[in-house]
């Protein structure tokens, strides 16, 4: 037994966990038509919660481990320790969330609130944002060179409006769209799409290595096109998952 094989079995137990719940619940849970579809939505809203999570949850670890091994931390004769790095995310969060909560109702009162899978579409957009910055940064790793904070910081804050776009959102979805009798295991179910996201970024994290360093620029550019492509999935198919949801398309 490995931590790879481990993680790679856990995320497969899990990933079986919800599909097998979602399957139950189709087939035995005794829903109506509208009930149906409002779950299709839902495990739609899962995969994508669990591909953002997936590249999100490398703050900890290969980003983290980008601003102690190649960032350039000295500023003023102080190095600025690397956890640090750490704190940019909840600063971001407690500073833009007033300010995406005035968006959407300002929105809302004009007509024009983005849907629920558009905001998936949009927060995915700005992962794959946040991971296009640092490939720009590993490839000057690449090259021998230490990159500046500035990526990383930039990195983060393209990250946070993602997170501020897709989490609250898909949060509210679940208990609106939910089975009233099941809104309580929904909720958890709900959780295990961050679950997978984890053990799937902690996967991706263990491929950036000190020896192969050329590879880096590769590794960003796979995690850019998944969340990319994930992103533009959402705003293309937007009106038929709003349909699913029983919202007018």
């Amino acid at each position: 037994v490995t931590p790879v094989s481990l993680a790679r079995a856990s995320a497969w137990a899990i990933g079986a966990l919800a599909a097998a719940y979602f399957a139950w619940l189709l087939v035995f849970g005794r829903l109506d038509a509208g009930e149906k579809r409002r779950v299709l939505a839902i495990i739609i809203l899962f995969l994508g919660a669990a591909t953002f999570w997936s590249g999100f949850e490398q703050a900890g670890s290969s980003l983290n481990l980008f601003a102690e091994r190649y960032t350039e931390r000295m500023v003023a004769g102080f190095e600025i320790p690397a956890g640090w790095f750490q704190t940019l995310n909840p600063v971001f969060v407690i500073s833009l969330a007033p300010l995406y909560a005035a968006l959407w109702v300002g929105l809302a009162r004009r007509g024009l609130n983005p849907s629920t899978p558009a905001k998936f579409g949009i927060g995915l957009l700005l992962l794959a944002a946040g991971f296009a910055v640092m490939l720009g940064a590993a490839t000057l790793v690449a090259g021998h060179q230490k990159a500046l904070p500035t990526w990383l910081i930039f990195t983060y804050l393209f990250h946070t409006m993602g997170e501020l776009a897709l989490s609250p959102v898909g949060l509210s979805a679940i208990t609106r769209l939910a089975p009233h009798r099941y809104v309580g295991q929904m909720m958890g179910i709900w959780f295990l799409a961050a679950s997978v996201g984890n053990i799937i970024a902690g996967l991706f994290a263990g491929q950036f290595r000190d020896d192969a360093l050329g590879d880096m620029p590769a590794l960003y550019t796979q995690i850019v096109l998944m969340a990319a492509g994930a992103g533009l999935m959402f705003l293309a198919c937007r009106r038929p998952i709003r349909r699913l949801m029983g919202d007018p398309a």
